[in-house]
């Protein structure tokens, strides 16, 4: 008679939960700038025996949650060299959990499934101006073991700094990006409306002044030379009116008000010497039409010489 097989009993994985004292990874005896990269954090050895007495998945997925407000986030683990009680951070997950040094933060064990799908947007629009951003991001997800959604990243480049909010991730709420392909997608960046907002105004004043300033010729009479403005030619740049812009608010180019009309003054003076010329050019004109002269009616003699009459209203000579 054979012997029934023994059923076998299924391993449930047990629960890893302890709190600890949160410093920065700083201020660990074994700091190194490559530290302060990714989401590895340092655990004591004591935790190393624990998780090693369970059946846990491997590598090693952590959830980190603030006591104080409920914040949660996922990491992974690079040494078991802390000093008993303590966990160092890095400086940005502690800033995402609004953690200071000696708070207290729980940490258990987890288990995360493996992403396919994440969304991050960016919260300067610097970043996608680099030359090409996928790669700098795929480059700086080495040192990360997992993602939450609706948490920050952030990364490195040269000696640049981005933060990158988690917008989306598939499957779950928190994956794991070790040893899987992710499709990356990115949402605008934060600031994109903003400057776009403020660019409209802008460029709504700008063209309104432009036409102020091409209107201004039809409105006042006087030579075109006064009128130009920041566009006139060289030639022109030493008149009194190329030193100003019409800017909103009727406002300089330094910033005051001007206590004159400068470009109405020009034109009075301009108006004033052309009238000037007139009266100048129709006195010269009446000469002419006399024979030159305004004694004796157009005669060419002098005043005492003889023959010289001066013919008064009354028709009388005087001799």
């Amino acid at each position: 008679l054979g012997v029934p097989a023994m059923p076998q009993r299924r391993v449930v994985p047990q629960e890893f939960r302890r709190q600890f004292k949160v410093y920065s990874v700083a201020c660990a005896n074994n700091f190194k700038p490559n530290m302060e990269e990714g989401d590895k954090i340092l655990l004591p050895s004591s935790a190393f025996h624990e998780l090693g007495r369970m059946h846990i998945q491997y590598p090693m997925m952590f959830q980190v949650r603030n006591p104080k407000n409920d914040m949660k986030t996922h990491c992974g683990v690079m040494e078991f060299t802390a000093p008993e009680g303590n966990a160092y951070f890095p400086f940005w997950m502690m800033n995402e959990l609004c953690l200071n040094n000696g708070d207290i933060v729980e940490i258990k064990n987890a288990t995360l499934k493996k992403g396919t799908y994440v969304k991050f947007q960016p919260h300067k629009t610097k970043f996608t101006q680099l030359s090409n951003p996928r790669i700098v991001l795929e480059k700086a997800l080495r040192a990360f073991s997992c993602l939450t959604k609706g948490g920050t990243i952030t990364i490195k480049h040269g000696k640049q700094q981005f933060y990158l909010d988690i917008v989306e991730t598939k499957p779950g709420s928190a994956i794991t990006i070790i040893d899987t392909d992710v499709n990356v997608d990115f949402a605008p960046p934060k600031d994109y409306k903003e400057e776009e907002k403020k660019a409209k105004p802008a460029a709504a004043k700008s063209h309104l002044n432009d036409r102020k300033v091409q209107a201004a010729p039809e409105e006042e009479d006087g030579p075109p030379a006064m009128m130009k403005g920041w566009g006139s030619s060289s030639s022109d740049r030493g008149s009194s009116s190329s030193y100003f812009k019409k800017l909103s608010g009727g406002q300089t180019l330094s910033g005051r008000q001007p206590k004159k009309p400068v470009v109405s003054s020009l034109l009075k003076a301009a108006s004033s010497s052309a009238a000037a010329k007139s009266r100048s050019s129709a006195a010269s004109a009446s000469k002419k039409k006399s024979g030159g002269g305004g004694w004796g009616g157009g005669s060419s003699k002098k005043p005492g010489s003889p023959g010289y009459s001066f013919k008064g209203s009354k028709g009388h000579s005087l001799k």
